[in-house]
This record gives structure tokens, C-alpha cells and sequence, in this order.
């Protein structure tokens, strides 16, 4: 059964492999001592929790001083206290004294003031230092406990956050932290914004601060170093999740007589070296090189070794192979086919989404389990031979259950902050309602190893109650008395018992619970997640005579059945066919992406130019950065400013910040008004390019925000130098909003921006 690519990093939908118990290793301890024992590292795999790799495994075991990677729980605790915001900026002075430790800074200059994400990307210890000595130690130590992390202490705060004194941890544990950021487990509980920030400050470390290393090697991870004095030798560490938004494997690498920096250069190498293909001199033996054939997919396969082999083959062949591993037994030609172009869409849909592995999909519940294909799962396929489902020009991202038991659920009903679309709604389901129950039994003790195995403490499970249900009746939250965290979602419950007991125990979130005198009793209907098509719904369909169509329609409602042989070649250019020659340039990692992107941006430029009605608008590039760094050094703009047009080109941060920010579409909007009306306003005021952008950016909203000027009230339209001094995303707002008023009180006055043009053509009186 597939989980969400797009939605994993912030709902946790694979749980990080909890490498022991967390709480247990997590120690006061003594650090690794001498240079003579080399490099100890580990890696693992955060959906199954086998370990891939390790090396000299009794030390990565021991307990350390983390160095700078306890600056991830300093920042967290002082953004959740509020002793800083996330724009907060502090200027470093390069050097700073922490209870005897002199600190000098490395990083480069970034002639301004550091925000909160760039002092993780950099790991800047004047920014940690000067934030720490205003955080309270109870602050820090309820972070520290929510990460199931030993509390600071009496060591001072400053040295704490630092990493330089107090708790020792094994690196696996720091591991956890990173992951569960990245929403690879139990979420952590913190506002969206502190969370926000840590991604972007760890992602960034992994493409151009000190854990650089592997952003260089082609590995999109979230990573943070540290660097610490051990008797004398210094001791590099580097702990990290691959990829960034759905990690897959965690990382820990520890080395002696080096920094942080060494150890996030070693990780790199042996992440490079873990996939392994059956044809090693293929190209796609280099890591995330994209050598993909059309119609093909490569996927990785586990082997029992726990290391990846690469099997490229024909889209066909790799959706019989699926069909055979998630069909229900007895089904129907029509069900096998409305599970194939399930299956199809989905593997299009998610298309690289283990690039940085040097491969499209893997073989597990991540992606999609396989199984050696029948002849009627191969029968399906081909009867189904490149079809798939569409939402607007690109595949749709669906799901489909086991068994959804009566009932299907909408997708952020069972992963927090999921996007719920029309096409995947919660629905009743005659076709899986008259189904069996399910029954079983779970003894105290074993529910309590299940939940400690995922982070949780307590000595006993003396109750279990339901908080809270769906709309589907499904459990959402679970009161757990006898640990902590106290509560937990059902989904959550389902993912640990499944991992540690077996997943036969708790088949659905759709159940009760009874407590007996040595354990709990449940009982409940139906098996997986219940969003999307149900497969023993589909096969009774199919039994009642229902065809294709109808099984999709009652499962998919309003998507629209296509084939790959109608539009490969529009989803893999990279210039679009509609108005004007738009280019896009992705980096390697957001290339699946491309398609939405392409709509996004025609769709915004048919906007555009329904608005301002200009005469021609010129070819351009639209250019996506991978870093904001990178964003930042070609452009000239600081971060906070999203885009920038120079010429042709339009420069913009990279395509993920944008999307979690919601400014994708209003962006282009704003960028292409730019470009639209640049040669015809190369003269006016830069005020009216903004109130002019704005204006065909925001829509009919303008209209009512922000208010219509008058003449007591409206405030000066602003000037060129105000808007080449703002130094934040506010000020900046506030003068969109100015030129906009201004701009708005022009059209009120019977003069649009044509009229600026005709101004700026017109001969001077004076000549």
C-alpha cells in the first residue's frame, strides 16, 4: 500500500526506526577517547529499521558529546519559548567565550545579520551563544524531553547548547531528533514555524554550510555537524536522514582527530557507495544522474544483504509486478484493472522520489510492494497499458487500502497536515461493508515495548482510552495512561505495534479497545490506511458487474482517465507550448516535479495576460535554485524578496520553500507582471512596476485589500531608495501594499499602467 511522497516530511507517515531504545541510549556517559579508533559510523533504513551498513558499531554505540548538533535543540527551545521569532537576526562578531571554551566562527560572511535557519546552515556559535544566555534552563530541558534526550543538568545553558558540556548521547538518538524533524516519526511537538526553520536550517547545512559534503555528492539530505575536544583529540560527527523530505535512511558517522565537517565528507563517500545496480557500469550507477528511459522505472530492491540492487524495466512490467504483491485474492478482471492504473499513477506521480539513491522507487511500503507477477497481474497491465489517472496535466496523487472497511477517509485524517483533494474524499462504502471483523489481543507488557521501542516513557500501560475519532469513525487520538507523551494518533499506535508486533495485530485506525486483566482486547473492521480506492471493495464491485469506469469513478470521483502516449512528451519538456517560450530549469531533486510546476506557471501567465492585456511578453527563463544561498548569490536579492527578474530570466528560491509557503502561484504571477510590462515602465517610478505586479498578482482581491486611498489618508506612494532599503519580508509587504494603494487610486482616476507608457513614450515639452 503506498504512502504519500509529497506529505511525509511533515506527517511522519513511515516512522523513523527508533535504533534501540532511545530513551536508553540517550546517557550520561564518557566520550570516545582516542584518535586510534578511526571512523565508527552507521547507517540505517528508516522504513524497515535493518541496519545498511556500520563500522566499528561498539563506538557509534557509545555516548558523546554532540558538539553543534546541539544546536538544533537550542534553537527549537528558544523559538518554542519564544525568546526568539524565526526572522529574529543577530549580527556574529566572530568569536565568543562560553564558560573558558573560546569559539571562533568559520562560516563565511554573510555581510548582515544571521536569522535563526542560517546559524543552523552555518552552525554560528556567536548566533547559539547570544540566544542561550536568554533561554531559560527549563526551556531547554522540556525540548530536550520531548526528544527523549537527557535534561541539561547543572551545566551552564550557554555550554549546554553549545554541545560542549553536559549530557552526553549516542549518536543513533541524534539520529531520532533529525528524523523525526523531517517527519520521519512520532511528531515532535512544537509550532509549524519551529519546525519549519529546522528543516531549512538543516537542509541547508546538507547543500552549503558545514555538511556540504553531501550536498556536493548529489545526497538531498537534512544533516547537521558537530565538532567536540575529547582529551585533547578532536572528534568530528555528522548526523543526518536521506533523502530530505521523505527520508528513507539515517546516518550517523563519527571520526577522531577530525571536525564536523571530515565526518559529513566520509558520510558522503559511503552513502555514494551503498547503492549498488546489477550492471555497475550502467549510468545510473552514478548517484541521482537522470538516465531514465521513457516508459521505463528503475527500482531499488531490497536485498538480504539490506542493500539496495537497481533493476531498471518497463513501466508495464513494474505495475504487474505491484498488482500481484497488493491484489485481493479472487479478484476480477475489472479490479485487477483499476488497481493497475492505480498503481500506474502512482508510480508516475512519484517518480524519483528516491533520486538521491540513484533510483525512481523502491520494492516496500514506502513506495509500493512487489511480488513476482502473475499471469493475471501481467494480463492487467497490459490490458491497461499506459493508462492513468489526471488531475488537471499531471498524474494525480492517489492512494489506494487493503480494506477500507466500510468507510474511506480523507488523507489528513490519517497523516497530520496532508492536503485534502476532491478526488480522495471520505466516503461510505457498501462494497466493503458487510466484510469480517477483526479480532486481537495485545498483553500489557508487549504494548508497553511497542510504544517504548517509538520513543515513549513509562513503566506500565495501566489504560488506553479513545479521544478522539474521525468522521469515518476511525481513531485519531488515543489517551495512553502510564507514559509519555501521554497521548498519541491512531495511526501512530498502528505504525509501532505493526512494526514491533506485527502488522496482523492492528490492522486499521477502525476499531475499539477493551481492557482486560492482562492486556487489551481489539476489535475492528477493515486493513491499512483507508484512503483511495479500496481493493476488496473493488473486487466486489467487480463481482456485481461493475466495470472499470465505475470502480474508479466510485473511488476517484472527478479524475480523468488518460493514457502516457497523449502527453509524455509535454511532461518531460522543459518549454512550454502555451503563449511565449517559458523555460523552466529545476534542480536534479525537484524534477519530478516539473509538470505541476509547468501548469502552475501557464496558468499564471494565462492570468497575467488576461489582466494586464499587454501587447507581447518576451521568452524567459524561469529559474529555480536549489539553495536560498544559491538563490541569494545569483539574483543579488536577499532571501525574503522570493523572486527576482533581470532581462529574460526570472530568479526564484527554491521550489520547495515556495511550495510550503503557498507562494508558488502568486510569485509567478507577480514575476511574470514584471516581465510583461518591464520595456513598457522602463522609466517609471518603482512603485508602479510593484503596484502594477500586485495588482495582476493578487486578482479581484486587490480590489479590497488594501483599502481605497483618500486624500486624508492614503499614505505617499513609496520611493525607489524605500524599497532598496527594506530588510525583511514585512517591510517589503508593506510597500507592495503602498504601491498598490497608489496604483489602485490611478485606476480609479481612469489611468492603468498603459498610460504610464504612453507618458514615458511621449516627446518632452521642452524639446
Amino acid at each position: 500500500m503506498p504512502l504519500p511522497w509529497s506529505w511525509s516530511c511533515q506527517l511522519g507517515v513511515r516512522r523513523t526506526l527508533w535504533l534501540c531504545l532511545v530513551a536508553a541510549m540517550a546517557v550520561w556517559g564518557t566520550p570516545v577517547a582516542d584518535a586510534q579508533q578511526g571512523v565508527a559510523s552507521l547507517v540505517v533504513d528508516l522504513t524497515s529499521g535493518a541496519t545498511l551498513s556500520s563500522e566499528q558499531r561498539a563506538i557509534i554505540d557509545r555516548a558523546v558529546l554532540p558538539g553543534s548538533v546541539m544546536k538544533i535543540v537550542a534553537v527549537a527551545a528558544a523559538l518554542e519559548a519564544e525568546v526568539i521569532t524565526p526572522r529574529a537576526s543577530i549580527v556574529c562578531t566572530r568569536t565568543v567565550v562560553v564558560n573558558g571554551h573560546r569559539l571562533t566562527c568559520t562560516h563565511p560572511d554573510l555581510h548582515r545579520p544571521l536569522t535563526a535557519e542560517e546559524a543552523l546552515t552555518h552552525s554560528c556559535n556567536v548566533y547559539v551563544a547570544t540566544v542561550a544566555a536568554r533561554l531559560p534552563r527549563a526551556s531547554l530541558d522540556r525540548v530536550l524531553a520531548s526528544l527523549n534526550l537527557p535534561v541539561s543538568g547543572t551545566a551552564p545553558v550557554q555550554a549546554v547548547a553549545l554541545g560542549l558540556e553536559g549530557p552526553h548521547v549516542v549518536p543513533a538518538a541524534l539520529v531520532n531528533v533529525v528524523a523525526r524533524i523531517a517527519g520521519g516519526g512520532p511528531a515532535v511537538p512544537w509550532r509549524p514555524a519551529t519546525i519549519d526553520v529546522l528543516r531549512r536550517g538543516l537542509r541547508g547545512a546538507a547543500t552549503a554550510g558545514t555538511a556540504a559534503a553531501l550536498g556536493a555528492a548529489g545526497i538531498d539530505a537534512l544533516a547537521k555537524t558537530g565538532t567536540v575536544d575529547a582529551g585533547g583529540v578532536s572528534q568530528g560527527l555528522v548526523v543526518g536522514v536521506s533523502p530530505s523530505q521523505h527520508p528513507t535512511r539515517g546516518f550517523a558517522l563519527l571520526v577522531s582527530g577530525g571536525a564536523g565537517m571530515d565526518a559529513a565528507a566520509l558520510v558522503a563517500e559511503r552513502l555514494r557507495a551503498r547503492v549498488t545496480t546489477e550492471n555497475p557500469s550502467s549510468p545510473a550507477h552514478a548517484l541521482g544522474r537522470d538516465v531514465r528511459t521513457p516508459g521505463r522505472v528503475r527500482v531499488g530492491v531490497m536485498q538480504r544483504d539490506q542493500h539496495y540492487a537497481v533493476r531498471e524495466m518497463s513501466v508495464d512490467d513494474y505495475v504487474a509486478q505491484v498488482i500481484a504483491g497488493e491484489q485481493a485474492t479472487a479478484s476480477g478482471d475489472a479490479a485487477l484493472d483499476a488497481l493497475a492504473i492505480a498503481a500506474r499513477t502512482y508510480a508516475l506521480a512519484n517518480i524519483g522520489r528516491h533520486a538521491s539513491e540513484g533510483f525512481d522507487l523502491c520494492d516496500l511500503t514506502h513506495c509500493q510492494v512487489m511480488r513476482k507477477a502473475t499471469a493475471g497481474s501481467r494480463a492487467a497491465s497490459l490490458r491497461t497499458a499506459g493508462q492513468y489517472l489526471a488531475a488537471g496535466n499531471h498524474p494525480a496523487s492517489v492512494f489506494y487500502t487493503a480494506s477500507c472497511g466500510g468507510h474511506t477517509e480523507r488523507p489528513s485524517a490519517v497523516w497530520r497536515g496532508a492536503e485534502d483533494v476532491p478526488y480522495l474524499p471520505s466516503h461510505a462504502d457498501p462494497a466493503c461493508a458487510g466484510e469480517p471483523t477483526w479480532q486481537s489481543y495485545v498483553p500489557a507488557g508487549e504494548l508497553l515495548r511497542a510504544l517504548h521501542a517509538g520513543g515513549f516513557r513509562g513503566d506500565a500501560v495501566r489504560s488506553l482510552a479513545i479521544a478522539a475519532r474521525t468522521a469515518s469513525g476511525r481513531v485519531q487520538w488515543v489517551r495512553v495512561d502510564g507514559v509519555a507523551p501521554a497521548e498519541i494518533t491512531g495511526e501512530n499506535l498502528r505504525t509501532l505495534v505493526g512494526r514491533v508486533l506485527g502488522w496482523q495485530v492492528l490492522r486499521s485506525t477502525l476499531f475499539e479497545v477493551t481492557r482486560t486483566s492482562t492486556g487489551f482486547h481489539f476489535e475492528g473492521r477493515g486493513a491499512g490506511h483507508g484512503v483511495g480506492l479500496c481493493v476488496v471493495g473493488a473486487a466486489n464491485r467487480a463481482r456485481r458487474g461493475e466495470s472499470v469506469a465505475q470502480i474508479l469513478a466510485a473511488y476517484y470521483p472527478g479524475l480523468e482517465l488518460r493514457t502516457t502516449s497523449g502527453d509524455r512528451t509535454a511532461m518531460s519538456t522543459g518549454v512550454m507550448s502555451h503563449g511565449p517560450a517559458l523555460r523552466v530549469q529545476l534542480p536534479r531533486e525537484h524534477e519530478p516535479m516539473r509538470a505541476l510546476v509547468q501548469e502552475q506557471a501557464v496558468a499564471a501567465l494565462a492570468a497575467v495576460t488576461s489582466r494586464l492585456q499587454p501587447d507581447a511578453i518576451p521568452p524567459l527563463t524561469l529559474r529555480f535554485h536549489p539553495t536560498v544561498e544559491s538563490y541569494e548569490r545569483a539574483s543579488g536579492s536577499p532571501w525574503f524578496t522570493t523572486a527576482t527578474t533581470h532581462g529574460r530570466t526570472v530568479d526564484l528560491l527554491p521550489l520547495d520553500v515556495l511550495r510550503r509557503r503557498g507562494l508558488l502561484g502568486s510569485t509567478l504571477r507577480h514575476e511574470l507582471a514584471h516581465a510583461a510590462t518591464a520595456d513598457a515602465l522602463s522609466r517609471a517610478p518603482r512603485w508602479v512596476h510593484e503596484g502594477v505586479a500586485e495588482w495582476a498578482s493578487r486578482g479581484d482581491a486587490a480590489r479590497g485589500r488594501p483599502p481605497a486611498p483618500d486624500a486624508s489618508s492614503a499614505p505617499a506612494c513609496p520611493a525607489d531608495i524605500e524599497f532598496m532599503r527594506a530588510s525583511s519580508a514585512q517591510q517589503l509587504s508593506r510597500l507592495y501594499d503602498r504601491a498598490l494603494v497608489c496604483y489602485l487610486g490611478d485606476l480609479r482616476a481612469g489611468r492603468s499602467w498603459k498610460t504610464w507608457q504612453q507618458a514615458i513614450a511621449a516627446p518632452s515639452p521642452a524639446r
